[in-house]
């Protein structure tokens, strides 16, 4: 059977998508068959003229994987908005069973399963209160959980972490993600180690020319492979 990992985080725009993709990378590069899937996605870009979701290209383009987007995304909306809006506006509500129709069909070629949540734990992805950690619990998979490193990260950290646990899910590791050496940061990071009760808390590095435009997928899996692969994140996913 697949094993695999979702990687849920503090906020919107936290930087799920880039430590997906770096991981990708990583378990591509040591020869595990892994697949990455967005099963709800709001936001696209044109690729050769074509509407496609954002973070599934972003993805594509720092680790190398490709799949059909119906596996991938079963629930795409181009808008850039809060899911269960962009659901609303396009006609099409999310719907659980079609997400879990195209992982039974991704386990059915993979070994790995690198999924990613749309926002924090409690966005509504449909009108009707189903919510994020609603799916993430159907899903099954332990959680990664991607947090900023500046002012306010404890808080935001250690309230996520208090509702995952309150809902039964399990969240096996923290990212600290975009970290600098400033006070601040360094500190919210050692007080992150000592308060959430996680014992996998890595820290990735802040990385330069982020922008789609700018995008340098080589210096992404560079940072990749000297941050996270030697902290132990791709060690962790061998436990799970």
């Amino acid at each position: 059977m697949s094993k695999g990992i979702m990687i849920i985080g503090t906020d919107t725009d936290v930087g799920k998508t880039v430590v997906a993709g770096g991981l990708m990378h990583l378990l591509l590069k040591k020869g595990c068959q892994a697949a990455y899937f967005k099963p709800v996605a709001s936001g696209d870009v044109t690729v050769a003229g074509v509407s496609v979701p954002a973070d599934p290209a972003f993805v594509e383009a720092v680790s190398g994987f490709h799949e059909a987007r119906r596996l991938v995304t079963p629930c795409f909306y181009a808008d850039s908005l809060a899911p269960h809006l962009a659901a609303r506006l396009a006609g099409r509500p999310v719907d659980p069973a079609v997400i879990l129709k195209s992982l039974d069909d991704l386990k059915k070629r993979y070994e790995v399963i690198v999924a990613e949540a749309a926002g924090g734990l409690m966005v509504p992805l449909n009108d009707e209160g189903f919510l994020q950690c609603d799916l993430i619990r159907a899903l099954g998979f332990p959680c990664l959980l991607v947090a900023r490193a500046g002012l306010g990260t404890i808080n935001h950290t250690l309230l996520t972490l208090r509702a995952a646990r309150d809902r039964g899910l399990n969240v096996r590791g923290i990212v600290i993600n975009n970290a600098g050496d400033s006070l601040i940061e360094t500190d919210n990071i050692a007080m992150i180690r000592k308060l959430a009760g996680v014992d996998g808390v890595f820290v990735l590095p802040r990385i330069d020319d982020m922008e789609p435009d700018r995008l340098r997928p080589g210096k992404i899996r560079d940072v990749f492979e000297r941050a996270i692969e030697i902290s132990g994140i791709v060690a962790m996913m061998e436990d799970i």
